[in-house]
């Protein structure tokens, strides 16, 4: 009894540790299953690409298929303390469309109870009104361009999120459909704006687009160790920390071969190990 016990806890610790990486991450059966689902329509109808792109290209004639890209960007907050924290999703749309020398912002606005929506006028973004250019996310998967503005024009921040495959995560998302051929000339049009704005190079962009890859590492991996701790106090066994902090240098091991080390990280880590070899003696 005591042994199924201990098993059953072994599968909950590893269940919730899953469970919280799949939620940080925006992974998990559910989202692979949508994922495949999207996929299937969009390959199957691109009736609403083709919708999209014709209402852009009302307000912006060059627009075409091979340059117009929906862009979603998801913003989450955090209040309250103590033992109530209420977290708060905001959802920015946007569409851009890669021109000779810029990017044109148009907004965008969508019910959610009526599916519909609408698309506003182009605003050019262009090397004159950038600052800097950062990166972060994954190539192919979802990748977000951040565009810092000179301080003179009154707003900060654009953001541009190129995802080659839309599809419908939950109620906010419009949109099926595939948009590689867009996304790739976006990001090219980007490296040119980059590069003529503020001298940074695609190498240079995809140094920032490690760093925060890998600090996405870095925080996986203190999860792990913390539910290292976890496992170590309920099962007092080795067997469950072992896999957990393997995992953790696993991580690591992925920074390292992306040619950045940990250092908070790992010293945190660790600290951890030290503490669930603690509680298991």
């Amino acid at each position: 009894m005591d042994r199924l016990f201990a098993i059953l806890w072994y599968v909950f610790i590893l269940a919730a540790a899953f469970t919280i990486a799949g939620w940080r991450y925006n992974m998990g059966p559910v989202i692979w299953m949508r994922r495949s689902r999207g996929r299937a329509r969009a390959l199957e109808d691109d009736a609403s690409r083709r919708e999209l792109v014709e209402r852009v290209r009302q307000r912006l004639p060059q627009a075409s298929d091979q340059n117009t890209v929906f862009s979603l960007q998801v913003e989450s907050h955090s209040s309250g303390g103590g033992r109530m924290r209420v977290t708060t999703y905001t959802y920015y749309y946007k569409v851009f469309v890669a021109d000779a020398d810029c990017l044109w912002v148009l907004p965008f606005s969508y019910d959610r109870k009526t599916r519909s929506y609408q698309v506003g006028d182009p605003v050019p973004l262009t090397r004159e009104i950038i600052q800097s250019v950062s990166l972060s996310g994954k190539r192919d998967k979802k990748l977000s361009v951040s565009f810092t503005l000179k301080p003179e024009l009154g707003q900060d921040t654009v953001i541009m999120v190129l995802e080659p495959l839309q599809f419908q995560r939950n109620k906010f998302y419009p949109f099926d459909f595939l948009q590689e051929a867009a996304c790739a000339r976006a990001m090219d049009i980007t490296e040119k704006l980059a590069l003529s704005a503020c001298g940074l190079t695609p190498e240079d962009l995809e140094k920032t687009r490690l760093e925060d890859e890998c600090g996405n590492y870095a925080i996986a991996a203190g999860f792990c160790g913390f539910f290292g701790i976890v496992a170590a106090y309920a099962s007092h066994a080795l067997l469950l920390p072992l896999i957990l902090f393997g995992a953790a240098l696993a991580l690591f091991g992925v920074m390292l071969s992306k040619r950045q080390i940990p250092k908070i990280s790992l010293i945190i880590v660790i600290v951890q190990a030290v503490i669930a070899f603690w509680l298991v003696r």
